[in-house]
């Protein structure tokens, strides 16, 4: 079943498994099958920037360690032409590299050795997201009002969703975790370090750096969907004020 021409969150997808190691290739492409997508393998960057374009998957499993072109430097020649879903397969323990492929445009992680139910799930949870926001524009013409209060907002934590008078915003998890942050203190300046704690959850120490290129990628997002956006308030943090009734 398709929606806009594009598989429907949990149908059957093709899915672009990028990984050097044709062993790691084989097993994910078991585990997708069982779940009745369908794989198309590439063994280093370069191929996999070949076989995207030509084969248009619908989703994007992608190693980091690679020869040629690694798996960020993949992730962000994609993301430079495609909002097509990446989740990156890694066996990488540094903290650090988890946040610079978020930085990059990744969509989520997930570390090797893992369960075949946590990828699946993940697989599922991603592509449910991208659904959304390729419905967004349709959603934002069609929906009614929902009224401007703070109830304009819906956020469903389980799924990692977030709506604005029902129209979905298409946030990547770390923009997802950034938004739902200013959502709960909505109307309130919610500090630097806050949003860092809540964006980064994993980091010990995330860079203050960080927090600027992801809100202006979620604030272009807000403005396409007409949602308010976060205020910088110099030196302390971010307002995402609460909408006039």
């Amino acid at each position: 079943m398709t929606q806009g021409g594009r598989p429907a969150a949990g149908s059957g997808m093709k899915i672009l498994v990028v990984d050097d190691e044709p062993a790691m290739v084989g097993a994910l492409g078991a585990l997708l099958g069982q779940a009745g997508h369908r794989i198309v393998a590439a063994y280093d960057g370069e191929e996999a920037l070949r076989r995207f374009a030509s084969d248009a998957p619908d989703l994007v499993l992608l190693d980091l360690a690679m020869p040629g072109l690694d798996g960020a430097t993949v992730c962000a020649r994609i993301r430079e032409i495609s909002e097509t879903p990446i989740i990156i397969v890694s066996g990488e323990r540094e903290r650090q590299a988890t946040v610079e492929l978020l930085d990059a445009g990744a969509d989520d992680y997930i570390r090797k050795p893992f369960r075949a139910d946590e990828l699946l799930a993940r697989v599922r949870a991603v592509a449910r997201r991208a659904t959304l926001a390729r419905n967004a524009g349709a959603e934002a013409t069609a929906a009614p009002t929902a009224g401007h209060g703070p109830d304009a907002w819906e956020l469903d934590l389980k799924r990692h969703e977030i709506r604005w008078q029902r129209v979905a915003v298409p946030a990547t998890l770390t923009e997802f975790r950034l938004l739902a942050a200013l959502i709960d203190r909505i109307g309130e300046v919610v500090t630097q370090d806050a949003l860092l704690a809540a964006g980064w959850p994993d980091v010990p120490d995330p860079d203050p750096l960080w927090l600027k290129p992801h809100l202006a990628r979620l604030r272009e997002k807000l403005v396409a969907v007409g949602a308010p956006i976060p205020v910088a308030i110099r030196g302390v943090g971010y307002l995402l004020e609460t909408p006039a009734g």
